[in-house]
């Protein structure tokens, strides 16, 4: 069995180098050229993406003590934010994993059927106080910007 092993070795080796080119037989075809342009990126430029800009915004995971406890949470939502928005005002901003569209109807209607009034542009009214709930493509879903007085 080893012989037999031995031979058929043998024949592999000589086969392959029996095929290799030699200096003699070895021809030397140019290879072809194409001329190619500018990368399809070459024109892109970031002139104008958004840049972040520093802020006094905290990164929490739950709520400040002082966010009013009659407004309702969105059932699947995580505090990805809050902080100051003005002076008197601060604000606490949700992400949702779902569409703005959606988010925006059911959570609209959650916060009135909780006895707040719709006002303008996304404003709500309750006992003469005023929330600003806002909406805005997030990674992933949405992101809710609620603002409420302090």
């Amino acid at each position: 069995m080893g012989r037999l092993f031995g031979v058929v070795a043998a024949v592999l080796v000589v086969g392959f180098v029996g095929c290799a080119p030699t200096e003699e037989t070895a021809v030397l075809e140019p290879l072809e050229t194409e001329e190619v342009g500018e990368a399809i990126d070459a024109a892109l430029t970031t002139d104008y993406d958004i840049q972040a800009k520093s802020s006094v915004e905290i990164i929490g995971s739950s709520l400040p003590t002082d966010f009013p406890r009659d407004v309702p949470l969105y059932n699947t939502s995580s505090i990805i934010n809050y902080g100051p928005a003005t002076a008197d005002r601060r604000f606490v901003e949700l992400s949702i994993p779902a569409q703005p569209n959606s988010v925006q109807r059911r959570y609209d209607a959650q916060i009135e059927a909780a006895g707040w009034q719709p006002g303008d542009e996304g404003q709500f009214v309750r006992q003469g106080r005023t929330i600003v709930v806002t909406y805005r493509q997030g990674t992933p879903g949405t992101w809710v910007r609620i603002e409420y007085p302090t």
